[in-house]
């Protein structure tokens, strides 16, 4: 999936070739973006999404880039049960699992002194609940076979500092980077690395979302608010997907064979200014 905004990338030659993916919220945005890269880079990948037709449009999709690389599996990430029959699914279809892409999550925005409980919990449940499971689960799966792998968490900048009207997502999101520190720890032993990925300011629909709910709450335009953000962005621009998907192309090949425990963040210098 490429746009007319996706800056020029090389695809490199089989970084991945041979291994297996399981992907959570693979049917759009970032974890598409994760889904063909790693395709290009000779992987197979199980796409795990909540919504089963954009999963499966999503596995045609990739199919066109190289026929019986994805396989899509419906799977709600705050349900163990339903994550350990995709992964068995795609472990079936493909024989192996070697690496957890855990990337599924959602939003809800609010000022703290008015979010109700029930959102909250469900931004909870999704981001971090889910991640636990879903990492619990594929680890499982990859410790079993007994030949090493890789645990990849997507975290936020939200991960490193809270943000205005976002409590929940910022700390479901600081909750991951504990859980793929301590994963680090325990999975070393079998050879696994276990990472994250920090996107910034990343242009996709949950980005267009947020724009508009947060203008919204401020009585602004989403192009104002837009045009405010990219002033705090020492690159100037949104970034895009492909090139936060990169970095987990990094994070799953040899290439990051002695990193883990550690997080990258992909967000044009937002941190400089």
């Amino acid at each position: 999936m490429t746009t007319d905004d996706d800056p020029p990338r090389s695809t490199g030659a089989g970084l991945l070739e041979g291994r297996v993916a399981f992907i959570t919220g693979g049917a759009r945005g970032i974890g598409l973006a994760i889904a063909h890269r790693f395709v290009e880079q000779g992987a197979r990948v199980g796409l795990a999404d909540v919504d089963r037709d954009a999963a499966l449009a999503a596995a045609e999709e990739l199919g066109a880039v190289r026929e019986g690389s994805a396989l899509a599996v419906e799977a709600n990430v705050a349900s163990e049960s339903t994550l350990r029959e995709a992964v068995e699914g795609v472990r079936q279809h493909f024989g192996q699992i070697d690496i957890s892409v855990v990337n599924a999550g959602i939003l809800a925005l609010r000022p703290t002194v008015e979010m109700d409980l029930a959102t909250w919990q469900r931004v909870i449940d999704v981001n971090l609940t889910g991640a636990f499971l879903t990492a619990k689960v594929c680890a499982a799966a990859i410790v079993e076979q007994g030949r090493g792998g890789r645990v990849i968490f997507t975290g936020s900048l939200m991960a490193q500092r809270g943000a205005a009207e976002n409590c929940a997502y910022s700390a479901s999101k600081f909750g991951v980077l504990g859980l793929m520190q301590t994963l680090a720890i325990e999975l070393a032993p079998h050879g696994i690395t276990v990472n994250a990925v920090n996107p910034g300011q990343i242009q996709t629909d949950m980005l267009d979302q947020l724009f508009a709910d947060r203008a919204q709450l401020r009585g602004m335009q989403p192009d104002e608010l837009r045009a405010q953000t990219l002033q705090h962005i020492a690159l100037g621009r949104l970034g895009q997907p492909s090139e936060v998907a990169d970095a987990y192309v990094f994070l799953a090949s040899e290439l990051s064979a002695y990193v883990t425990g550690q997080s990258i963040s992909v967000e044009g210098g937002w941190a400089l200014l």
